[in-house]
């Protein structure tokens, strides 16, 4: 798959279709109209029967886009949309999200050192990086990542301590692949995006490599989305299992 270069957005909009057009091809629809006008972006159903589109570009392809979404695809009964100009979140591809790529989850582990285990579920193993800081929702932190083997899935559920050493199972969930280059390529590439939908951690996240070898180090970044919490300190805010609700603390007692 050839990438091709991405322009930074001269505008961004969020809109809400409202009517008869879940299941009836809209989204697909979408990203295909997207994609033809060198959008960026993504597309998805809610819960309340409505499809909410963002979309990132130049203004002349945001309008067109907008005037497709208010007739939508022949099967769609389109009742109207909504729509409000938004600050663009940095998308590299126009997707549609809610599509699980698999699970995640993120342990508290306290070892030899103290740190977070990130896990994505990639071809059936969960890949693995140690955070030594944990993750963040403030956009603007850069958190040291650095790699280390697979585990398998069974993993993803233990919690338990032995002496001072414990386990806690910080945060978990379901997660997007995203990015212009698919997985696993993106991440041999060494540089991988992606959507969490946890308990605590939420929306797009970004793995980049910044050194490689035998436990390459990369930095996790989160995106500047809806989810993004600039000045947060989630895990001071949010200590506890989302398993069990001790935490490590109580754990090692």
């Amino acid at each position: 798959m050839s990438a091709r270069a991405v322009r930074p957005p001269t505008g961004a909009i969020r809109a809400v279709v409202r009517g008869e057009v879940q299941g009836l091809g809209l989204l697909d629809a979408t990203v295909r109209r997207a994609l033809d006008l060198d959008l960026t972006g993504w597309v998805r159903d809610r819960d309340d029967g409505t499809v909410q589109v963002h979309a990132e570009g130049e203004r002349s392809s945001l309008d067109a886009l907008q005037a497709f979404l208010q007739d939508g695809p022949a099967q769609a009964r389109v009742a109207g949309i909504d729509v409000e100009p938004v600050a663009a979140e940095g998308h590299e591809q126009f997707a549609i999200r809610g599509v699980s790529a698999g699970a995640f989850v993120v342990q508290e582990h306290r070892a030899t050192a103290h740190h977070f285990d990130l896990r994505l579920e990639v071809d059936g193993v969960m890949r693995s990086w140690a955070v030594p800081k944990g993750p963040s929702l403030d956009p603007g932190v850069k958190r040291l990542a650095v790699q280390v083997e697979d585990h398998d899935l069974a993993h993803n559920a233990y919690e338990g301590a032995d002496g001072r050493h414990g386990v806690i199972v910080w945060d978990r969930g379901t997660y997007e692949q995203g990015g212009r280059v698919p997985w696993p390529e993106a991440l041999a590439r060494g540089h991988a995006v992606f959507v969490l939908h946890g308990e605590k951690l939420r929306g797009g996240f970004a793995l980049q490599r910044t050194r490689p070898g035998a436990k390459p180090q990369w930095l996790l970044i989160k995106r500047r989305d809806e989810d993004a919490r600039p000045g947060s300190d989630i895990v001071a805010e949010r200590p506890e299992s989302v398993a069990s609700g001790r935490t490590l603390d109580d754990l090692l007692g």
